[in-house]
């Protein structure tokens, strides 16, 4: 094309169009114009066309270079083929089966091997989600072979091109009147092959490895939650672009605290005494102890709240409390003396006055009205 349209003409959308419109609007042009599916004259032209648009309005700061200089500010940076678009990009827009249909053929021609994403899963304990904290993490990868440098072949030796698919790494098969591209069966889609492979890696350029990583656990993440490490994941073969780590993570059940977003309960047993006449108590929090003040006549059950004692959101948004319920705690086993002083204590403050016991009184005087 001798002259560059404005690229939010080629991708059909206004100046204003969000990242979702930008992606939806890709994703539908670059199926129907993609040279497997569109056998019309220019459908490839287009189609380069479309790739090209969308690496650069889906790049905020490419974005706002165009709009304000146009073509003139590209730089080159309009090729999604030349390392400013990722497979990441593609596969994160089409899903892996779409991506590897419509682009797989892109990728295959430098004759390597994306490597794939690894997951692990991690346990961390409330304290460490408190404070966050660094970990050194040991897992097995699959790295660059020692011996042959990621090549695959035996050193000394190097690969050569596929005679069958010429290098590109597919061959066209026809299906009635379709031509469908699929992965050259000599090369397996890499474009070349290994007369004398590796011994130490069999000709796939890497080899597992046992490695050690440093990551930071965060403050206040949550169970369930990811951590992404660009390019820790397997090395690809013949220098093919490290897949990532996800680290998941389980927060361990604590034996005294329970979470609740980024509040923490605690409960605390206390005794009929210091819930009717008040008291100051130590209570546990994940930094320490706190001194806690119980009210004179406080009920079993009562919330208190200890303010910005929980934990710290994970997105910087302030920091949770924490709330100490109140269990009030009756005696099990009474001697002959406790049990003559708690039937005097009933006999003093009965029901009849309603003083010491208004939510009891309250509850007898409806269950009388009730049944009347």
């Amino acid at each position: 094309m001798s002259e560059k349209r404005d690229y939010y003409e080629v991708l059909d959308v206004g100046r204003s169009a969000d990242a979702a419109s930008l992606k939806a609007a890709f994703r539908k042009l670059a199926i129907k114009y993609h040279p497997d599916r569109n056998s019309e004259e220019g459908a490839e032209d287009k189609f380069k066309e479309i790739n090209e648009a969308y690496a650069v309005l889906s790049d905020p700061d490419k974005r706002a270079a165009y709009d304000r200089f146009g073509h003139s500010a590209s730089n080159g940076m309009g090729d999604p083929f030349s390392g400013g678009f990722r497979q990441e990009d593609f596969r994160d827009i089409f899903g892996g089966d779409v991506f590897e249909q419509l682009f797989g053929q892109f990728f295959r021609r430098s004759g390597v091997q994306h490597g794939q994403d690894i997951q692990i899963p991690l346990e961390v304990s409330l304290e460490t989600v408190s404070e966050g904290s660094d970990y050194t993490l040991t897992y097995r990868r699959k790295a660059p072979c020692v011996t042959c440098g990621n090549s695959g072949c035996q050193p000394g030796t190097q690969a050569i091109r596929c005679g069958l698919c010429g290098g590109i790494g597919q061959v066209r098969v026809n299906r009635g009147f379709m031509s469908l591209a699929q992965s050259c069966p000599d090369c397996t889609g890499l474009g070349s092959t290994i007369p004398n492979p590796c011994k130490d890696c069999r000709g796939e350029g890497v080899a597992t490895q046992e490695v050690s990583l440093e990551i930071t656990i965060p403050s206040g993440i949550g169970t369930g939650q990811k951590l992404r490490l660009d390019g820790e994941g397997h090395h690809g073969a013949r220098g093919g672009q490290a897949g990532d780590l996800f680290v998941v993570l389980t927060v361990t059940e604590h034996p005294f605290f329970r979470r609740e977003d980024d509040n923490i309960v605690c409960e605390v047993p206390v005794s009929f005494a210091q819930m009717a006449l008040g008291t100051r108590i130590d209570v546990p929090t994940l930094k320490g102890r706190a001194k806690v003040k119980i009210p004179a006549g406080t009920q079993s059950g009562k919330m208190l709240r200890l303010r910005g004692k929980g934990l710290p959101n994970v997105r910087g948004a302030g920091t949770g409390d924490q709330l100490v319920k109140l269990n009030m705690e009756t005696p099990t086993r009474l001697n002959s003396e406790q049990r003559a002083y708690l039937e005097q204590f009933e006999s003093v403050f009965g029901t009849e006055t309603g003083v010491a016991e208004p939510r009891r009184r309250s509850f007898m005087d409806k269950l009388k009205e009730f049944f009347d």
